[in-house]
């Protein structure tokens, strides 16, 4: 039944404007220094949509005079890799005692944390998965494959490809039976890698102090990726690290040393990352936390 309650109808108004900007500062992986190939189909027929990959290139070779160039062949035969829209879906349900005695507003923000964070986490969960899954690089890190390590991503932003089918959106009916307006929100995308060789996981403990990756196996990563001639970020120049807070963690606490054996001796990206809990950019790479990574006996 559709809710006829003017209160909860400015309610779901709200919720339907803004679900989409919370959904974004939410989630992680829809960002154009992470992914740059990104496709929006919504309002087009089916549900997948293929990427074009074009083969590698053969240099140039020396030809003698009146020799055949055939002789050094670098054919076109470009590729596909298809990306299936999938649905997810998550609910919420608002009592009628929550609107009189919690108020409107804070009924509003609980309902979109939990609609946008929803939407936002399955998201970026399937995403890292699938990163995780298709690397073809060789691990730089503690190489587990147990469910107490985590599979740290070192990637170029134009290994993975994104695909949406369907913005965040939200609907509410009236249950009168149980007196409670359910809200359930709704999004369908998709992930592919593109390119395995433009990925490198780096495995690391997940316990926060036990860490057994460290910055020099983020540095060997950027390594191997350079070795597949893979793209930088068009800005900075950097490749992509996603890691979870306790790598995060081994790095800061080894940039803030970084220079001597004791705070005193900070240097200046140290003291960055000491005095603002950031880490920024460092060995090549732009840092991103999440807490979605999988772990290492999931890929």
């Amino acid at each position: 039944m559709a809710t006829t309650s003017s209160g909860v109808d400015k309610l779901y108004s709200d919720i339907n404007a803004d679900l989409i900007p919370y959904f974004m500062d939410a989630v992680l992986l829809p960002n154009q220094s992470i992914i740059r190939n990104t496709m929006s189909v919504a309002g087009t027929t089916g549900d997948t949509v293929k990427y074009p990959l074009t083969n590698s290139y053969t240099p140039a070779g020396d030809v003698a005079e009146g020799g055949s160039i055939n002789a050094v062949s670098s054919d076109f035969t470009p590729t596909s890799v298809s990306i299936a829209a999938q649905k997810r879906g998550v609910a919420t349900d608002v009592h009628e005692e929550a609107l009189e005695d919690g108020g409107f507003d804070v009924v509003r923000s609980a309902v979109l944390n939990r609609l946008a964070g929803g939407l936002a986490e399955a998201t970026d969960v399937a995403g890292l998965l699938v990163a995780g899954s298709g690397a073809t690089l060789t691990d730089t890190g503690a190489g587990s494959t147990a469910n107490t390590h985590t599979a740290n991503l070192v990637m170029s932003p134009d290994a993975m490809g994104y695909m949406e089918k369907r913005q965040p959106g939200v609907k509410v009916w009236y249950n009168p039976n149980k007196d409670l307006h359910e809200f359930r929100g709704t999004v369908r995308n998709g992930f592919a890698a593109l390119r395995g060789n433009f990925i490198n996981v780096v495995t690391s403990n997940s316990t926060i102090g036990s860490a057994d990756a460290d910055l020099s196996s983020i540095a060997k990563a950027v390594a191997q990726l350079r070795g597949q001639n893979a793209p930088t970020d068009l800005v900075s120049g950097q490749y992509v690290s996603i890691i979870d807070p306790a790598l995060e963690f081994d790095i800061n606490s080894t940039l803030a040393l970084a220079g001597g054996a004791a705070i005193g001796s900070l240097s200046d990206v140290g003291n960055r990352a000491l005095l603002q809990g950031l880490i920024g950019q460092a060995a090549g790479v732009m840092f991103f936390r999440s807490n979605n990574l999988p772990d290492a006996s999931q890929i």
